[in-house]
């Protein structure tokens, strides 16, 4: 019989987590667990990857612009966000209001909401 909110046996009922990541939180309840968490901010690789993937979005906001929201305006937003410096924490902070901006102006079209959750996503590992 599984009990809720038991530990399970042994010195240590957490997750050891070391290296380069996103935000870590340690799981509710662990004992004995430790966590360590560098950011490394915004590398090469992963402002290629964030361009690209900016480039995604205009694609797939293009394609589903009968779906979107003053598509002209999402339009503009991009183009701003792909002048954001991710390296500062002010840009870093503009580029994600005008993505959730974009975000809010598209209506839950399933393609382009994954992709801005993604682009979200990789400016929090920048921090």
């Amino acid at each position: 019989m599984i009990r809720r909110n038991s530990q399970p046996s042994g010195d240590n009922s957490g997750i050891v987590n070391y290296g380069a990541m996103g935000n870590v939180q340690n799981q509710p309840g662990a004992t004995n667990s430790r966590q360590s968490q560098t950011n490394t901010g915004a590398g090469p690789d992963q402002l290629k990857e964030f361009s690209a993937l900016l480039d995604r979005i205009r694609h797939q906001l293009a394609a589903e612009q009968g779906r979107v929201n003053d598509y002209q305006q999402c339009v503009v937003l991009l183009d701003l966000t792909t002048q954001q410096r991710l390296d500062d924490t002010g840009g870093r902070s503009t580029a994600t209001t005008m993505l959730e901006q974009i975000l809010a102006k598209c209506d839950g079209v399933p393609g382009l909401v994954s992709l801005l959750a993604s682009a979200l996503s990789l400016i929090a590992t920048f921090a």
